[in-house]
C-alpha cells in the first residue's frame, strides 16, 4: 500500500446525469473552465516570477479566490465583475467550496509535520463586504466536501470521513482512513445517496452509507492503474 505515494494517478470524482465519474487529474486539466473572470486573478508566489492561478468560486457579485502557498501560507480574497475592486477575506487554507440552500461553505485547514486542524465556515456578506466565520472546529484539515440528504456536510478530512451538522454534531464515519499521503482532494455521492466517493492518489474510496462497521472499500479501474514501483 505504501507504494500508492509515488503513483502518478490522481483521481477527480462528481457526480454528472446521476452517474458518478472518476477523471484523472491531468484529464480535468485540459477540460474547459466555463465562464470566468476576464482579467488576471494570479498572485506572485514568493521566490518566483510566475504567477500563481487561484481556486475559484462564482458568486452573484464576482468570486472568491484562494490562494494556497505551502509553507508560505494562504489567503482568501473577492474581486469584483470586472475586477476593479478586490480586498482579503481571511487567511483560511480553503481546500474547498459548496454551495447549499442559497448560503456559500467552505472546507479549510492544512497538515504539517506536528499538527492537523481545520474547519467548515461559511462565507457570506455583512454590512457589503465578505467575511469568513467558523462553523465548526474539524479533527483535521478538511479537504473536500459534499451535502447528505439528511442537510449534513459530509466531509473528508486528512484521516477521517465525517458527516457535520450545523447545530455543531459530528459522526465520525470512517475513524482511521490511512489516506493522508493519497491526498484527497474530492468527494461525490451517487444518485440514491447510498455511496460516498472520494478522489485522491491511486484510488477512489467508496464509503457505503449506513455501513455500522465503518468501513471503507479501495477502487481503482484495473490492476494495471496500481503503482508497483518502490
Amino acid at each position: 500500500m505504501s507504494r500508492a505515494d509515488a503513483s502518478r494517478d490522481d483521481w477527480f470524482v462528481s457526480q454528472e446525469g446521476g452517474n458518478v465519474h472518476a477523471k484523472l487529474y491531468t484529464d480535468i486539466s485540459n477540460e474547459p473552465l466555463g465562464e470566468w473572470p476576464k482579467f488576471s486573478t494570479g498572485a506572485p508566489v514568493a521566490g518566483d516570477n510566475d504567477l500563481q492561478k487561484p481556486h475559484l468560486f462564482s458568486t452573484e457579485d464576482g468570486w472568491l479566490a484562494v490562494y494556497n502557498r505551502g509553507e508560505f501560507g494562504s489567503s482568501l480574497w473577492w474581486y469584483s465583475l470586472d475586477g476593479k475592486i478586490k480586498y482579503q477575506i481571511s487567511e483560511h487554507w480553503v481546500n474547498g467550496f459548496i454551495q447549499h440552500k442559497n448560503r456559500i461553505f467552505a472546507v479549510e485547514g492544512r497538515d504539517s509535520p506536528t499538527s492537523s486542524e481545520g474547519s467548515l465556515i461559511e462565507l457570506a456578506k455583512l454590512s457589503g463586504k465578505w467575511t469568513a466565520t467558523q462553523i465548526v472546529e474539524l479533527p483535521g484539515a478538511g479537504l473536500a466536501v459534499t451535502v447528505l440528504p439528511d442537510d449534513r456536510f459530509c466531509i473528508v478530512t486528512s484521516e477521517m470521513l465525517l458527516a457535520v451538522s450545523l447545530e455543531k454534531r459530528t459522526e465520525v464515519l470512517v475513524p482511521n482512513g490511512h489516506w493522508i499521503r493519497w491526498y484527497p482532494n474530492s468527494i461525490t455521492t451517487d444518485a440514491e445517496c447510498r455511496n460516498v466517493y472520494i478522489g485522491m492518489r491511486q484510488f477512489v474510496v467508496r464509503y457505503p452509507l449506513g455501513d455500522n462497521e465503518h468501513r471503507a472499500h479501495l477502487l481503482v479501474p484495473a490492476q494495471s492503474f496500481l503503482n508497483t514501483n518502490d
